[in-house]
């Protein structure tokens, strides 16, 4: 009796072993589906392809174009925003959403899922508090920002125009349009003593044309006309700008390099790394250095930035140096540097940006002794080498702008190569 019980008990414990191996597979069969199909983008409907938005702001509606690209479970995009092309990586998409980060400012796209070709959703500012939700729309397979029949233009908008801007405050200011209309294409640039409104991009029908400019920030409608020779438009967004002015070849705008003066530079902060920085530092003795008053979440700041990263990488062995004051308009310190790092690093800034001021409560003229009339992000100022200040460059007007964004480019290099001397 003893073998046989000693058999069965074998025989039990060879049928234990393999319903317990039966068992793990089981259990990893369905982690596999279940890790499966929680994974981003698995089951989820496409999105690839181009897509037609519509930011439904508070006066007017803002249409932009995304083309969305899969390598098997990553997303990425590229927002087409006139004449650039804005690259939009880390996209994430679930079957429960999809957001996409645009570049590196705190604002997203968050979507529903896509359905019968459509999505809607918000674009979300989280530096605010509450956050600020924007409705959204989009169309699948749209590749005009502007669909519909045209009228052939009446009107030539190219060139230069002087214009004078009135807000909902009713503050005034002065501004130069740039325009380059072909046939009824229309792409340009509102210029301001503060900078540029970057691209715009649409069209003219008869004696009317319809512009619009989208980068995350920047997200503006520009509606008018020309009767008789005087333009007659107006900026829609969450606010009303009014614009009236006439086709001037020569318009410009007030003198930079008089709008904001610094009578002296002496600071201590940290950097990224969280080492204090200062102008008595040995790597800036006897070195001219450039001042770049600067935010994250300022689109003027990066175009600036886009310039003078790659400049400092190639001059920066002939003894100039670069340090960015950043002013940030983040919720708390920690998202401010989360903020500075992440822009340092996709935009490869090897010069120190220093985080001065972390929320919007923060202002240069609080932080920085010595500033007057400080009108604009950026501001830039040169010191030779005794770090004396030289000159004071506000606002900007980057690429979109043309021939002004050529002279300041111009300038910024004779100015230093004078400095160096």
């Amino acid at each position: 009796m003893s073998d046989k019980l000693e058999q069965v008990e074998q025989d039990i414990t060879k049928i234990y072993q393999g319903l317990k191996l039966m068992m793990k597979k089981s259990c990893l069969t369905f982690l596999l589906i279940l890790l499966c199909t929680s994974s981003p983008g698995f089951g989820a409907p496409s999105i690839t392809g181009p897509w037609r938005f519509e930011l439904q702001s508070t006066y007017g509606t803002i249409p932009f174009i995304i083309d969305f690209k899969q390598i098997e479970s990553d997303y990425s995009g590229v927002l087409k925003n006139g004449k650039e092309e804005i690259p939009l990586p880390d996209i994430l998409v679930q079957d429960g959403g999809i957001e996409i980060p645009l570049q590196a400012y705190e604002i997203s796209l968050q979507l529903q899922p896509p359905k019968d070709g459509k999505m809607t959703g918000f674009l979300v500012r989280h530096n605010k508090d509450p956050k600020v939700r924007i409705p959204v729309v989009a169309t699948q397979g749209a590749t005009k920002r502007f669909p519909g029949d045209r009228t052939k233009p009446t009107i030539d908008l190219n060139g230069r125009w002087a214009v004078s801007m009135v807000d909902d405050q009713n503050k005034k200011e002065a501004g130069v349009i740039v325009f380059e209309q072909t046939g009824p294409d229309l792409h340009g640039s509102i210029l301001t003593p503060t900078g540029d409104y970057r691209y715009f991009e649409g069209y003219v029908s008869g004696a009317v044309f319809e512009a619009a400019s989208f980068d995350g920030v920047y997200n503006y409608l520009l509606k008018g006309r020309v009767t008789k020779g005087k333009l007659a438009a107006t900026i829609l967004s969450s606010y009303k700008t009014k614009i009236v002015g006439v086709k001037d070849n020569a318009a410009t705008l007030p003198d930079a390099y008089k709008q904001t003066t610094v009578e002296a530079l002496n600071f201590s902060y940290p950097d990224a790394t969280g080492k204090l920085i200062s102008l008595k530092d040995e790597r800036f003795t006897n070195k001219p250095v450039v001042i770049q008053f600067f935010g994250s979440w300022c689109p003027n700041c990066i175009d600036e930035t886009n310039f003078l990263s790659p400049w400092y990488a190639e001059n920066k062995q002939r003894g100039v140096e670069i340090v960015a004051l950043a002013f940030e308009r983040s919720l708390s310190e920690a998202d401010a540097w989360r903020q500075v790092r992440k822009t340092q690093q996709r935009l490869k800034i090897t010069y120190p940006i220093l985080l001065v001021g972390a929320t919007a409560d923060a202002k240069p003229k609080d932080k920085i002794p010595g500033i007057k009339n400080f009108i604009s992000f950026p501001t830039t100022v040169f010191l030779n080498k005794k770090h004396e200040v030289v000159k004071v460059h506000a606002g900007f007007n980057g690429p979109s702008t043309g021939h002004f964004f050529e002279t300041w480019k111009r300038e910024f290099n004779e100015t230093v190569n004078d400095l160096l001397k």
